[in-house]
């Protein structure tokens, strides 16, 4: 039974229901593991895919540590996306008024 099911449940049947804000909470860490799941899955996969080889020329090494950086971002915007990473507050450089 996966943990959005255990969850649903809780919030539906049982003699005492689980509250809402609790369930949201819950809801909210298994969003946050599942992000940082995927993103430590895209780092591994980064890491064996794009290795340099012995044979490569330096065009091929550039393309790989392209790809190597574009994967990387992706996992961090995954992170970002599911909540597993707090989001900075913008800095402001230049006064409006």
């Amino acid at each position: 039974m996966s943990a959005y099911t255990s969850i649903y449940q809780a919030l539906t049947k049982g003699r005492t229901p689980m509250p809402l804000s609790e369930a949201a909470r819950l809801l909210g860490e298994l969003r946050a593991e599942t992000g940082v799941d995927l993103a430590d899955g895209l780092r591994d996969f980064a890491a064996t895919e794009f290795q340099p080889g012995a044979t490569d020329s330096r065009a091929i090494h550039r393309r790989k540590k392209t790809k190597y950086g574009a994967t990387l971002d992706c996992a961090d915007w995954v992170l970002h996306a599911t909540g597993a990473r707090p989001t900075m507050p913008t800095q402001r450089t230049r006064s409006t008024s």
